[in-house]
């Protein structure tokens, strides 16, 4: 008999696999309504989750998001659902994953899982690279990766489930299965030409290395320490024209410009943003660009500083609860993760509350592994499933 915390892994790790292998989002998403359906249906299992502070945090910045689609111009009732249907969408995958670690199936077999799939759609990826050669020379992935940063930045998110299972696994199959794995994956991300993954994933591997070799204290030293040294290169190579060109050869590929359209267009509702609904596409120079290239800059256009407030705040009751608890593979897994992610969406990335994608990957992963452990830390009910 199918145990229901393996069919809800199984429709996890299976609308994962929709993501790297469907064109089509909605498609993908599939998967993810027959989980909120197992996860309503089974509401006697996880209820006491409403008493996890972080898990509050996070209902509250869906909850305000979504609520901004009210002042959202133009306004239309059925985004105004769409909109729904995602913030529902997302809230059960975070109550899904989160079981799922505080219940042990993450650690005990959905890491491996995902470090398997993920080792074969990078090999396809780079197979079908060489295949097609595309005219632009950059690596796009399969699915619904198929822009060279996204790609890019989910392929390294996967790199890490890899190294991960490299670190807490001593079967020798899986092991020598993950070597090859990141020895696929490092010339793929090469071969996507995104520089913000050249940046943020030799990073977040780091971070994960030094999280399984050291303790706490060496770790937030050494971490330090990396900033440091790496603001001090950044400035280097910005202040020598030579090395500038050589290391970023599209310069700052109209950033900039970007973030200060995005300012000006904040600047008319900078307390509860602009609404989520409301195109955030920028005219620069007759190009329009589709949106900031900024998480942190999308989510004050869709909900104000109201809503950067609120997500920082779930960010670092995140970060706390993943400290506090690093004995545990699964939270050394969730920093690596998102430090991928703090630093990727400096400069990519737009939705937070979408469906099923990239973002999932980067953030809800991560957060939803730290609901699981601030979960297990609650004081265990009488009569709890």
């Amino acid at each position: 008999m199918l145990d229901r915390l393996t069919l809800i892994g199984a429709l996890i790790i299976v609308a994962f696999i929709s993501v790297l292998l469907l064109p089509s989002q909605s498609a993908a998403s599939y998967s993810t309504y027959l989980l909120l359906v197992v996860v309503l249906a089974t509401f006697q299992y996880w209820n006491d989750i409403k008493s996890v502070t972080l898990f509050k945090w996070i209902l509250v910045l869906v909850i305000w998001l979504t609520a901004s689609s009210l002042w959202s111009e133009p306004f239309e009732w059925r985004e105004f659902g769409s909109i729904l249907v995602r913030a529902l969408l997302v809230l059960a995958f975070v109550v899904a994953l989160a079981e799922c670690q505080f219940r042990g199936q993450l650690h005990n077999w959905m890491s491996t899982a995902f470090a398997i799939v993920g080792s074969a759609v990078i090999t396809a990826s780079i197979t079908n690279f060489y295949l097609e050669q595309p005219a632009d020379g950059r690596l796009n992935g399969l699915g619904q990766l198929d822009t060279h940063v996204v790609a890019a930045l989910v392929y390294g998110s996967l790199l890490l489930f890899a190294v991960n299972v490299l670190f807490t696994d001593a079967h020798r199959a899986l092991v020598g299965l993950c070597i090859c794995s990141i020895l696929v994956t490092i010339p793929t991300i090469y071969l996507s030409d995104s520089r913000n993954a050249w940046f943020s994933v030799p990073i977040s591997c780091f971070v994960l290395c030094l999280l399984h070799l050291v303790d706490r204290q060496r770790f937030l030293i050494c971490l330090a320490a990396t900033v440091v040294i790496g603001v001090s290169i950044l400035c280097v190579v910005l202040l020598n024209p030579e090395l500038e060109k050589l290391v970023l050869p599209r310069g700052d590929s109209f950033r900039l410009a970007i973030w200060q359209a995005a300012l000006s267009n904040i600047a008319t509702s900078p307390w509860v943003g602009l609404g989520i609904l409301s195109p955030d596409d920028l005219l620069i120079d007759q190009v329009i660009y589709a949106h900031p290239h900024n998480m942190y800059l999308s989510i004050i256009h869709q909900g104000g500083l109201v809503a950067l407030g609120l997500y920082l705040i779930v960010l670092v009751q995140s970060v706390k609860v993943l400290l506090r608890n690093l004995g545990s593979p699964d939270a050394k897994l969730a920093l690596s993760i998102l430090a991928l992610a703090l630093l990727a969406h400096l400069f990519d990335e737009h939705e937070l509350i979408d469906k099923i994608g990239s973002t999932w990957f980067l953030i809800w992963i991560p957060l939803s592994t730290a609901v699981g452990l601030a979960w297990r830390e609650q004081p265990k009910k009488e009569g709890m499933p």
